[in-house]
């Protein structure tokens, strides 16, 4: 693992984020043209990366490797001369950057990308009058601007109160009049009042060319009110700290399935796409701690979340390499985006995941729930998330994991196929595992089981002696998986295993636990959950494990099977229908992974184009501390 994570993750990882030194980059003259496309030819000097050199010409980095794949090894050389599509020309005099308008541009979202006021567009474009809109085609011009270029004067915030600054009187019965409050950005109010950016700055041009100002008033165009489904929404006055979890949702949401889509209209002729993998590397915070713990003279260990994360990374480079050679070019790109949201609004501002056609990550529900209050339209593969309220609230989320409802639906069908089932479900005192227990009785009771919720009061079960059955099987669940709780649970189960047919289920962290006796598993025979079940004979099982060997020197672990079932069953998706890919699920479809079924369905509840993978195994441990699959029966004969 430390060796991977010299390999892999510290180049990869680190090159997306060190800030380089502040270089000035001269626009170069010289030009080029190929096939009706014009190119500058930049020759590289000391210094520059790919990411400052992109940035002093205003071209897209995506577009920049794929006139120039030799970049994709990430390195550059002094003196190597790399082609630079010309989007942006800049005129001879050098003070202006002239732009053809593409269909679809706006002036407001021209000028947020120009960093230009409304004032100084005009004052470069004196031909085009301010009532004449741009079209397609036109040759437009923006000032070019210094980098290190200081406000000629400071920008005074607004207030709710008229004055000789506002000049647009107030118009209630056509505007929402918004006042700025702390923490809020752009995305969050054009979330907040269902409006896009290019709508907010055409109503506010102000905002185009600066940051928003605490304080200031913003005005909202109302909702027109011609679809009785669409409500206009009204601010979210929730005074919460986490400013990432707040949405409005539509009144009177019509929850019924859509219309299938026309799968010809989806599917593209697209030969480039581009996957981000979001995950929480730590890079630096594990690069300290190792040399603490060298320093220290105690055994290297890298934290727990990050042995995830760079195992699921290892698991999706092998299984793209069953890729290299279609018709087709796949960008990948791996980011350390940490543990809250900092890093990921500015790529976002960054415009790091516009051209995006699917996001891998992140890990933490907090991240998932800020990417899907953007409204990015980018479909996301959660391999670590597996709450099942993510899918019911936001569209085109799909876990790789079953969702924790799943793992439930499923036990109770365990149950089902006993005979004479007694389930013992055992509540803590945690909010979390009271809801498990009321949801798993409910799955129970929907499937004919006989179930009875039991207390934990911390100490002892409640009742337990008197709720077990002899003659049947009696199975517990157990609803939490705190060290301290679960070994007073299996204490307690384990003296009454004489005189009763006991299964206990739970999570299966519980394993790890020193303070737990080997012996105790075997004899409440222990049984956990798992999305895994892989057969070692498969053909293609062996080969995946050896080339993860070969590239690794280590053997896969569950996560890295699961990243890179999703790979493969994924990417052909996103080569057919890009974005749209979640689109073309196939809900009857059960692939044969490399670590077991993977069926995605979309439960009931669940938004548009999200789904979950339903499929869960059953493990229960043997006399000889082996397990056994015990559900579903009929891959029983797959693992032992």
């Amino acid at each position: 693992m430390l060796k991977r994570i010299l390999i892999i993750l510290i180049p990869a990882i680190l090159a997306v984020f060190s800030l380089p030194a502040q270089v000035n980059i001269e626009i170069s003259q010289e030009k080029i043209l190929e096939n009706g496309q014009k190119f500058y030819l930049h020759t590289v000097q000391q210094g520059q990366t790919l990411y400052s050199i992109c940035k002093a010409y205003s071209a897209k980095e995506k577009d920049v490797l794929n006139v120039n794949p030799e970049l994709q090894s990430g390195t550059l050389s002094i003196g190597q001369v790399i082609k630079i599509p010309i989007e942006n020309e800049i005129s001879k005099d050098g003070k202006y950057i002239v732009y053809t308008v593409k269909k679809g541009e706006t002036l407001y979202s021209l000028l947020k990308r120009f960093e230009t006021t409304e004032k100084e567009f005009y004052e470069a474009n004196p031909k085009l009058g301010r009532s004449e809109s741009i079209r397609a085609g036109d040759e437009i011009y923006f000032p070019v601007k210094e980098k290190n270029e200081e406000p000629v004067a400071e920008i005074k915030p607004q207030t709710n109160d008229s004055s000789a600054n506002d000049v647009t009187p107030r118009d209630d019965a056509k505007y929402i009049y918004h006042t700025v409050a702390k923490g809020e950005t752009l995305y969050k109010i054009t979330k907040q009042y269902d409006i896009s950016l290019d709508d907010l700055f055409s109503e506010n041009p102000n905002l185009a060319d600066r940051p928003l100002l605490i304080g200031e008033t913003i005005r909202i165009p109302r909702k027109q009110t011609t679809d009785n489904n669409i409500v206009a929404a009204t601010p979210d006055n929730d005074d919460s700290s986490d400013d990432n979890t707040h949405r409005i949702t539509d009144i009177d949401q019509d929850n019924t399935e859509p219309e299938q889509p026309d799968t010809a209209n989806i599917l593209t002729d697209k030969k480039n796409f581009t996957i981000a993998l979001l995950m929480s590397f730590e890079t630096e915070a594990n690069i300290r701690d190792l040399a603490s713990q060298e320093k220290r003279k105690v055994p290297q260990k890298i934290r727990t979340a990050t042995e995830r994360a760079v195992d699921f990374y290892s698991g999706c480079l092998v299984a793209l390499e069953n890729f290299k050679h279609e018709d087709v070019h796949i960008t990948f790109k791996a980011y350390d985006i940490g543990k809250d949201n900092t890093i990921l609004t500015t790529m976002v501002d960054e415009g790091k995941l516009d051209n995006v056609d699917m996001i891998i990550g992140p890990a933490y529900k907090s991240q998932v729930d800020y990417l899907n209050s953007l409204n990015l339209g980018i479909p996301m593969l959660l391999p670590f998330v597996t709450d099942e309220a993510v899918l019911k609230s936001n569209p085109n989320n799909i876990m790789l994991n079953p969702s924790k409802q799943d793992i439930r639906n499923e036990v109770a069908k365990y149950a089902s196929s006993i005979p004479n089932c007694n389930a013992l479900i055992v509540k803590g005192t945690s909010d979390e595992s009271k809801l498990a227990s009321e949801k798993y009785m409910e799955a129970m009771q929907n499937l004919g089981v006989k179930a009875t919720e039991l207390n934990f009061n911390g100490s002892s079960i409640e009742a337990i002696g008197s709720s077990l059955v002899k003659g049947s099987e009696n199975l517990i669940i157990m609803t939490f998986e705190n060290e301290m709780t679960a070994t007073r649970v299996l204490t307690q189960v384990f003296k009454l295993c004489e005189d009763y047919k006991i299964t206990l289920i739970a999570d299966p962290k519980i394993m790890n636990y020193e303070s737990i006796d080997p012996n105790y598993y075997v004899e409440v025979r222990y049984t956990y959950y798992s999305n895994i079940n892989i057969n070692y004979k498969n053909l293609d099982v062996k080969t995946f494990i050896s080339k993860f060997h070969n590239a690794f020197l280590c053997e896969p672990n569950t996560d890295a099977y699961i990243a890179a079932d999703a790979i493969n069953y994924f990417v052909p998706l996103v080569q057919k229908a890009g974005k749209n890919f979640a689109r073309i699920i196939g809900q009857d479809y059960v692939q044969e992974g490399l670590g077991g079924k993977r069926q995605y369905v979309k439960n009931s509840g669940y938004s548009n184009n999200s789904y979950s993978n339903k499929e869960v195994y059953l493990y229960t441990i043997q006399k000889d501390y082996s397990f056994s699959i015990v559900y579903p029966t009929e891959n029983s004969s797959d693992n032992k």
